[in-house]
């Protein structure tokens, strides 16, 4: 094919694919990309041992003769059979506007490749993408946050209208939880000890927010303390139980009790019945892994150290500030809009501070003996929280702290974190 100049888009059907040849694993060949006089650019490829996730990316020669992605922010304005679950057809059709997501580009003759990426089931690419709306049941995979159109923090939908949840690989991974000498650390709570992890997963890269509550629990929309009609929606949902999140009433203190599904009538009953996807909350276990992003004892989830008096990464501000300052971020001096500080060193937001996050556990002073199983042992003060909160000081809102509340509790300072297992 002969490149065509299209309104500064000068584009080769030069393409590739990738995906593991061997049996029974997910494979995309025969790939072609064509430009239409419209400006249209329509990929298409052949997929074998289906079903799987698909995703592109463009690419164009560098100088020296290596290819280089034009980023994922600008090939956004896509259609068809990319970053979804495609099975059931012989041939697929991925649609193109370059000119709406990537104008005014000029390649040369042979300078652009099209990269289709077949995803097996059980290693799907790392953002997934949930919509919580009236689409809900649309799924779309993204290999990285800047895949994302519009940006994660650019597009309000991501935390009003869908959930993202980012991949954390886990499966077997052992890793030491708790403290050894922080500044407030209790040595009942915080031992060290070696636990496990035994599958993969999703966590939100938010957590759930006052919007997102609202239009999956409908019968009792916008628990909210903070009011400010600004940012509420983006703040995270508080002044809920987790009786409501997991069991299905505000009192109910049977039923819902995990490895069981949720009760009927809880947030997490009406969320799976809706999207088709088994989202829980996070382990304890999890929850850690996940919030120390690889840094051990002694740091926060972007690496620096656990100092008294230092800011904290994810709750104050990004030029850092006393430990007053961090409580009075927002007008309200209370929760501030979900993704308003630097990620943790694995793109999570607001493990540090925002509000305390449930988990399935319940609590126990000592979880050593667990080794990281979900403890299921009925105690009547209820489940563990963690993250810390805004009224609280830096020392409590370390990956080491731990805390609990009765299961009927709604305090402005509660609210939750998804989980979820691959795809199906």
């Amino acid at each position: 094919m002969k490149a065509r100049m299209l309104f500064g888009l000068l584009l080769c059907a030069g393409a590739t694919a990738f995906g593991d040849p061997a049996s029974g694993v997910p494979k995309v060949t025969d790939v072609t990309m064509t430009q239409a006089a419209s400006r249209l650019v329509t990929i298409g490829y052949r997929l074998t041992d289906a079903p799987a996730i698909v995703t592109l990316d463009i690419q164009t020669n560098a100088t020296d003769g290596s290819w280089a992605s034009i980023g994922g922010e600008n090939i956004w304005s896509l259609s068809g059979d990319a970053n979804k679950k495609v099975s059931g057809k012989d041939e697929y059709t991925i649609n193109w506007r370059p000119d709406i997501s990537w104008p005014d580009h000029k390649i040369a003759d042979g300078g652009a490749r099209a990269v289709v990426t077949a995803w097996a089931l059980d290693n799907p690419p790392d953002y997934m993408v949930v919509d919580i709306s009236d689409n809900a049941g649309n799924v779309e995979w993204y290999p990285s946050a800047d895949f994302l159109p519009g940006g994660l923090l650019g597009d309000d939908r991501y935390r009003q209208s869908t959930i993202v949840m980012r991949k954390i690989a886990a499966r077997d991974v052992t890793f030491t939880v708790g403290s050894i000498g922080e500044y407030n650390r209790n040595d009942a709570r915080e031992r060290t000890h070696a636990a496990t992890l035994t599958n993969n997963f999703y966590i939100g890269v938010f957590e759930v927010t006052q919007a997102q509550w609202s239009r999956i629990f409908t019968s009792r929309p916008w628990p909210s303390y903070f009011t400010n009609d600004t940012c509420r929606a983006m703040r995270p949902v508080e002044q809920i139980c987790f009786n409501e999140v997991r069991r299905g009433g505000t009192s109910s203190s049977t039923g819902g009790e995990w490895p069981a599904p949720p009760g009927d009538g809880s947030f997490l009953k009406l969320l799976r019945d809706k999207t088709g996807i088994d989202f829980d909350l996070p382990s304890e276990t999890q929850w850690e892994y996940v919030c120390r992003a690889g840094n051990g004892e002694g740091r926060w989830g972007n690496g620096t150290a656990v100092e008294g008096g230092a800011a904290t990464p994810g709750r104050c501000t990004s030029t850092g500030g006393s430990d007053s300052d961090a409580r009075n971020v927002t007008a309200e001096k209370g929760t501030a809009v979900v993704g308003t500080y630097p990620p943790n060193d694995w793109g999570i937001y607001d493990m540090h501070g925002n509000i305390q996050e449930f988990c399935l556990d319940y609590f126990m002073d000592d979880p050593t003996p667990l080794r990281g199983a979900v403890n299921t042992t009925v105690n009547a003060g209820g489940h563990i929280v963690r993250g810390g909160c805004f009224v609280q000081s830096w020392a409590c809102i370390r990956s080491a702290w731990r805390s609990y509340n009765k299961d009927s509790y709604q305090p402005k300072h509660f609210g939750v974190r998804l989980v979820c297992g691959m795809a199906k």
